[in-house]
């Protein structure tokens, strides 16, 4: 089957990325578990420590990459209920996003990484989960 740019449906993309992002964004603050992580990471936050555009652009960027491969991959696979959906969601997001988090997180300088894999991990195979079920909503 051959997939066209034109296949998939872009105001899906567009509102899953934001989804996505957004929650792993919320996710990673520190009412939640933003010092956690912070802390997972060795990581002590100078009174005065602003995000730069930094912080939020690569991972919009990056959380839009995901969604467009997770479009695209609905359509390979012919997903054709909510259930194979939370089904994709969850292989993707757990397989690949929360093994890939946690084997980054051994980084030598990573205080918990464990800690650290745990939060970032959960939150990536969530936020996946998320947004695959918002794409194939809007787009059936």
């Amino acid at each position: 089957m051959n997939i066209s740019l034109t296949d998939i449906n872009w105001l899906a993309v567009a509102i899953g990325t934001i989804a996505y992002c957004a929650f792993c964004g919320i996710w990673h603050r520190q009412f939640a578990f933003g010092k956690k992580w912070e802390q997972a990471m060795g990581f002590d936050r100078p009174a005065n420590w602003k995000e730069t555009n930094i912080y939020y652009v690569v991972p919009l960027i990056s959380c839009f990459v995901t969604t467009v491969v997770i479009a695209i991959l609905l359509k390979l696979t012919n997903v054709n209920s909510f259930s194979n959906a939370l089904t994709l969601g969850l292989l993707t997001g757990v397989g690949f996003a929360t093994a890939i988090v946690f084997t980054t997180a051994t980084i030598p300088t990573m205080k918990k990484p464990l800690v650290f894999g745990a939060i970032t991990g959960t939150a990536q195979a969530l936020g996946i989960t998320i947004m695959t079920l918002i794409i194939y909503a809007i787009s059936t």
